[in-house]
């Protein structure tokens, strides 16, 4: 009876220290998927600020684009101005007699 009790007294001691060792096992990989998570996490608030100044920066360039006059606005303008300064120079004639 008493081999018997020291016997599971035995088996009890070596499952406690298989467990123990899977605790620590365990416990090591959590603190490295901590660390892991913590990198993740801060790599993910990096890439959201980059992609929130890219769509900005997209924003600003389509603005950009919408302003650039085109050929057709360049030409009228420019005949608009050359009327302008025809008038301006007809002014200074008459103004002149």
């Amino acid at each position: 009876m008493v081999s018997e009790l020291q016997t599971t007294l035995d088996r009890l001691k070596s499952k406690s220290g298989v467990l123990l060792e899977k605790y620590h096992a365990l416990k090591q990989e959590n603190v490295a998927l901590e660390e892991e998570n913590k990198q993740l996490r801060n790599r993910l608030a990096q890439l959201d600020k980059e992609l929130e100044q890219l769509r900005m920066d997209y924003d600003y360039l389509q603005m950009a684009r919408m302003i650039t006059p085109t050929r057709e606005s360049v030409i009228q303008s420019r005949e608009i101005l050359a009327k302008l300064v025809h008038d301006v120079d007809k002014c200074i004639s008459q103004l002149m007699e």
